[in-house]
């Protein structure tokens, strides 16, 4: 009994294609996310379906998993896979200054410290999957309207000369955010997940996404006589 009380917390059933299933609880939109699996904040009930196979379960295997079975499954595995946050970085970066901003007019280096790949092996309804995940471009969102959308990214380096433009992915504002505030810069990768299992291979799109505050100002020249 101890043990069907844990299982009710732990899982909700659900009907879904005539059968009933076991759907992962209701979750708070992670930085990882399948866009097919999301409407706004609500996961969507086809990407919180549980393997019939966890470790510990003693569920016999089930013979010749149709495609949409092993799709199932590698969409729910998928969608809770930890991806690498793309917390956005700036160079030069403001803490490195006496004014501990950005400055209006100088042009920022964009980039994030995260792989541009990675691969595992995960195990599901008694189905291996292999998965190979790559990134594509990365979208900044400089939170003053402004966007660039990055294929490559460079790190700013304290060698380079002050005032270079990044020659890969940078940004210039144009307008403060300083006294009002700062401004929400926000990352968001764009991974392709390709998969393969018993035969059958697919590609999903993963968006990560993470932001930071980035104080931005003015600096004014003062003419002493």
């Amino acid at each position: 009994m101890a043990d069907q009380t844990s299982e009710q917390l732990k899982y909700e059933l659900a009907e879904v294609d005539g059968r009933t299933v076991r759907l992962y609880p209701r979750r708070p939109k992670p930085p990882a996310v399948i866009p097919e699996c999301w409407e706004g904040a609500q996961e969507l009930v086809k990407c919180r379906i549980v393997p019939d196979e966890e470790p510990g379960d003693q569920a016999a295997p089930v013979a010749a998993p149709s495609r949409e079975r092993v799709e199932r499954t590698v969409r729910s595995l998928v969608s809770r896979m930890e991806l690498p946050v793309p917390t956005p970085l700036v160079g030069p970066d403001p803490s490195v200054n006496e004014w501990n901003m950005a400055v209006v007019g100088y042009p920022l280096w964009l980039w994030t410290d995260d792989p541009g790949s990675m691969s595992s092996t995960v195990t599901g309804n008694g189905i291996t999957i292999t998965i190979n995940a790559r990134r594509g471009a990365t979208t900044f969102d400089m939170g003053d309207g402004g966007k660039v959308v990055c294929t490559q990214m460079s790190a700013y380096r304290a060698s380079v000369k002050p005032a270079t433009p990044s020659p890969t992915c940078g940004y210039v504002y144009g307008w403060p955010s300083l006294p009002k505030g700062t401004y929400a810069v926000t990352a968001s990768s764009a991974w392709v997940v390709d998969w393969s299992a018993l035969g059958f291979e697919g590609t999903i799109p993963v968006t990560v996404t993470a932001s930071r505050q980035l104080p931005v100002g003015e600096l004014h020249a003062v003419v002493v006589r």
